[in-house]
This record gives structure tokens, C-alpha cells and sequence, in this order.
């Protein structure tokens, strides 16, 4: 009865005050990933089959070169096929929408807001053991925007920079022809202290510490409170091969607002999406706005962070 009258006063409490006058709302539970393609332009050398910007839509590749040389995603063997990532040659440019904006919230991890997986990767210095002697990154320019109209360019990073793609946690080395049993978490970012040159294949999943991998962005080296728009473009000499974008999970699911503190206020944000029929208010992740998404947002509330 107790959690019915929270849930309850919240919504009442929602309808009386209007929107809540706070800082952004945090990271949504519906399509995490790139959703749409505003525009791509190639660029020059770009190899056929790798001109398809809907590649970079949805999930990153966990298992790569199927009906080739097939092997799971490591930082030692990125994805690599057409339908895997698309090719932004010089001069040329992708745009894309992400599914739910990245938001600069308090709570996200090391302070990173969303990640680019690319196919960039790191040179194995005792092949096939797995020990990071070097990189092999192509670079590209990362450009972020709230309306898709104004840009800015994001200081001190490249699109194919560190940390490259882990699609699993449990696999016996760098190079195996099988999928893991334990995905990496894609949402997760390393901690960007990582320094993994030296390291050794098991030693640098460790590092991860779970996570998928990806060039982490934190949005506010621009100063925008929320992103809904990625921009990666190629210059002289460049190439990036781009396979995904994820908007980093917060911390804390249940702090709707982003404020780092669990209040009424999480539900009245909430019940503000919700009204707007935002999928971000799709707590239960079924596709439909409903009176258990409420519930589910109350089980996180009672949870905790």
C-alpha cells in the first residue's frame, strides 16, 4: 500500500506542477542504439560493400566474418565485413540519430555519455597469445548536436580511438572461432585511465571490467546538456569504419532526471515522458506505454543505486 501512495502522489504531484524545471532527463531503457540515418556521404575510398550507413544502426557486431573467417569480437579482431560497418572515406561524412538521446547526467560512468564502436583494434605483440603492442586506429572527426542542425566538434578524441570491441567476457583467448556464453555490456564505457599497452588478453578484459569496449564521448567538452545527433567525418588521408553507436546506461536507471538523487521528482520526469508517449517512458522495454511501466519504474525506485 505504501509504494502505491508514492507512485500515486508522484503522478498527482506531476499533473498539479507541469514539466519539472531540472536538469536533463537521463538516459532512456528504448533503442540505446543509432536509430536513423540523417546523411551520409562517403567520401573518397570507400571499397564496395561498405557504403551502407544503415550498418551502423542498432547493436555492435559481438561475432564477426561469418561465411568467411569467422571468430568473435575482440579488441585483436574487430568486425570487418560488409553489413558490419560502414566506410567514411576522406572528405565524406555519416550522420545519424541516436534511438534515445545521450545526456550529460551526473551519474553516468567516468563522466562518458555515449560510445562509437568502430573496427578499429590493437596490435598483438605475441600473436596469437593477445598482448597490446600498438593500435591500428584511422581516425575521423566526432560532431554532436541536440536539434541536428548546429554541431560541435568534440575536442581531444577521434572516432576510432580507444578502447576497441569486446563482444564477450568469457573467451579463452583473442582469436576463437565460437561466440562467447557472456556478452560484454555495450552501454558499459572503460574507464578511460585505461592505459592497455602491455597487457595481455585476459589482464585487459579484466580491465574492461565488463564493458564492450568503444571510443567513449562526454558531451560536455561542447557544453550541451543532452545530444541527439552524431556526426563522424573522414579529412585528408582519413578512413573510419563505423559499426555503432550506444548511448552509455546510467548508474542509476531510477534517476529519471539525471540529478543523482532519487525523489519525487524522478517520477513527475517520468510521468512527463510517459504523457509525451516518449519511448524513453518504456521502462519494461515491451514496446508499449502502459501501467507496468509505471510499476517497473517503481521497482527501480525501491531498489536503490
Amino acid at each position: 500500500m505504501r509504494t502505491r501512495v508514492v507512485l500515486l502522489s508522484a503522478v498527482c504531484v506531476s499533473s498539479l506542477v507541469g514539466a519539472h524545471a531540472g536538469p536533463a532527463l537521463a538516459q532512456g531503457l528504448l533503442d540505446p542504439y543509432a536509430g536513423g540515418v540523417v546523411q551520409y556521404v562517403p567520401g573518397e575510398g570507400v571499397a564496395p560493400g561498405f557504403d551502407d550507413p544503415v550498418s551502423a544502426l542498432g547493436e555492435p557486431t559481438r561475432f564477426t566474418g561469418v561465411g568467411a573467417f569467422p571468430g568473435a569480437v575482440t579488441p585483436f579482431n574487430p568486425p570487418y565485413l560488409p553489413g558490419e560497418v560502414v566506410s567514411v572515406g576522406s572528405g565524406g561524412s555519416l550522420t545519424l540519430r541516436l534511438g534515445t538521446p545521450a545526456v550529460d547526467a551526473a551519474t553516468n560512468p567516468f563522466g562518458i555519455d555515449l560510445i562509437i564502436f568502430h573496427n578499429g583494434g590493437y596490435i598483438d605483440a605475441a600473436f596469437p597469445a593477445g598482448v597490446v603492442g600498438g593500435t591500428f586506429f584511422d581516425g575521423g572527426t566526432v560532431e554532436v548536436s541536440a536539434d541536428g542542425v548546429e554541431f560541435f566538434v568534440v575536442p581531444g578524441v577521434a572516432a576510432e580511438d580507444h578502447f576497441p570491441t569486446l563482444g564477450y567476457l568469457d573467451l579463452p583467448g583473442p582469436f576463437v572461432q565460437e561466440p562467447g556464453l557472456v556478452p560484454s555490456d555495450f552501454r558499459r564505457p572503460v574507464d578511460p585511465a585505461l592505459n592497455p599497452l602491455g597487457l595481455g588478453f585476459d589482464a585487459l578484459v579484466a580491465a574492461y571490467n565488463g564493458s564492450g569496449g568503444g571510443t567513449g564521448i562526454d558531451i560536455a567538452r561542447v557544453g550541451l546538456a543532452e545530444v541527439r545527433y552524431v556526426r563522424i567525418s573522414a579529412g585528408a588521408g582519413q578512413k573510419a569504419d563505423i559499426d555503432a553507436i550506444a548511448v552509455v546506461r546510467p548508474a542509476c536507471e531510477a534517476d529519471i532526471d539525471g540529478n543523482g538523487v532519487l525523489d519525487v521528482f524522478d517520477f513527475i520526469a517520468f510521468q512527463n515522458l510517459f504523457v509525451a508517449g516518449d519511448g524513453r517512458a518504456d521502462c519494461d522495454g515491451d514496446g508499449v506505454l502502459g501501467l507496468f511501466d509505471f510499476l517497473c519504474l517503481l521497482n527501480r525506485f525501491t531498489e536503490g543505486c
